[in-house]
């Protein structure tokens, strides 16, 4: 435990020379704008789903006639094959469903993983390759299409059918997998740099402060171009130069990589399990008294064995145990300190350093002083 809080106070020692090396040189911190911001639209995602069959297995498919029979059934008409439900043997055979995620932006013919799950009772998609399935959007078009072999990850071999001596030896999940790259999409997802005449920024800590200086930094480079709407929205109008000579990348590789500075309000971050403690650059405290002690108590159990001595053992005494409990209570000597006006993170630390207070000590107390109006920061805890 004492390392712990050696190295803590280490570490927020390190954080109060970096915070007053920063109050003395007035520098600030600047990060770009690809770092805390993101195109709206950008990040969109796309759910496409889709049925299908998946075939080749051994004997360990569907045994629901009604629903992979009149599958195979309606799928053999495709190619001019007329056959009853009732003459197809489906054990080698699985309904499946199947569910692609497609985040940001692709175009037609990019490949794209996706997901299969039995929707019957197969005991296992080892082995197995998805027929051809068309994958349907959110508005009922198809978006993609699925095939591919089937990875399970996992198997099941053996069968017991309710039969005594039955034994089945099974690893991981097998009635799920993965199609890796089986989908290849019919149309472009994303946004549409060439007919939009706005870019959309979203800042990932919405602030208000942060939103207007990245809209001044923006206006520097390219004047007039950027207006913040509000906490969260940067709009950029993207310049008739760089849209005329189709070199609207060329704008946003631009703008991702021109520096601001972010702001955010005053955080106290804590892991009560594991005693650390981050605090924010602005976290500032007032003048405030503080009084703070521990009550340690000890129970000790100690067992002992009664003896009755040779004239009590005729009258029918006999040998027992006998427990003998010691509680001992210590209280700390209760002190009453001082907290002068903290204005930095580095004054801060070295106050709490000076009076030798352990970080989940120093928790109570911020919960306190929160309480008390003297903490002016958010508390956090993880």
């Amino acid at each position: 435990m004492k390392k712990a809080l050696i190295f803590l106070a280490t570490v927020l020692a390190g954080v109060g020379l970096i915070a007053s090396a920063w109050a003395q040189t007035g520098a600030s911190l600047k990060v770009r704008i690809k770092d805390v911001a993101r195109i709206s639209g950008d990040d969109e995602m796309y759910v496409l789903v889709g049925y299908g069959v998946v075939a080749g297995l051994n004997k360990s498919g569907d045994s629901d006639k009604t629903l992979i029979q009149r599958t195979i059934a309606n799928l053999m008409q495709n190619f001019n094959i007329i056959v009853s439900e009732n003459d197809i043997k489906a054990q080698n055979s699985a309904a499946v469903m199947v569910t692609a995620t497609i985040r940001g932006s692709k175009r037609k013919g990019d490949l794209a993983p996706a997901e299969i799950a039995s929707i019957g009772d197969c005991k296992s998609l080892l082995g197995g390759i998805l027929l051809l399935t068309p994958l349907l959007g959110a508005d009922g078009e198809p978006w993609a299409i699925a095939q591919g072999p089937v990875t399970t990850g996992g198997f099941s071999f053996g069968s017991d059918n309710g039969a005594e001596g039955g034994n089945v030896v099974m690893k991981n999940h097998p009635t799920s997998g993965m199609l890796t790259n089986g989908v290849k999409l019919l149309r472009d997802m994303g946004i549409d740099y060439k007919n939009n005449d706005v870019l959309v920024y979203n800042l990932k800590r919405p602030d208000f402060t942060s939103a207007v200086n990245m809209a001044s930094s923006i206006n520097k480079k390219f004047f007039g171009s950027a207006i913040a709407e509000d906490d969260a929205t940067v709009k950029v109008r993207i310049p008739a130069s760089y849209k005329n000579e189709d070199k609207i990348t060329t704008f946003v590789s631009e703008i991702e990589r021109l520096s601001f500075e972010t702001d955010s309000v005053a955080k106290v971050v804590f892991n009560e399990r594991t005693g650390t403690i981050v605090m924010g650059s602005d976290v500032k405290i007032s003048s405030a008294a503080v009084s703070h002690a521990n009550l340690f108590v000890n129970i000790k159990n100690s067992v002992g064995v009664s003896q009755p001595n040779a004239f009590t053992e005729s009258s029918g005494a006999k040998t027992e145990k006998v427990v003998d409990q010691t509680t001992m209570a210590k209280e700390q000597n209760t002190k009453v300190f001082e907290l002068p006006n903290v204005t930095t993170v580095g004054e801060l630390v070295r106050v709490l350093n000076t009076l030798g207070v352990g970080s989940r000590d120093i928790i109570i107390i911020f919960h306190c002083l929160r309480q008390a109006g003297a903490l002016h920061a958010e508390l956090e805890a993880m």
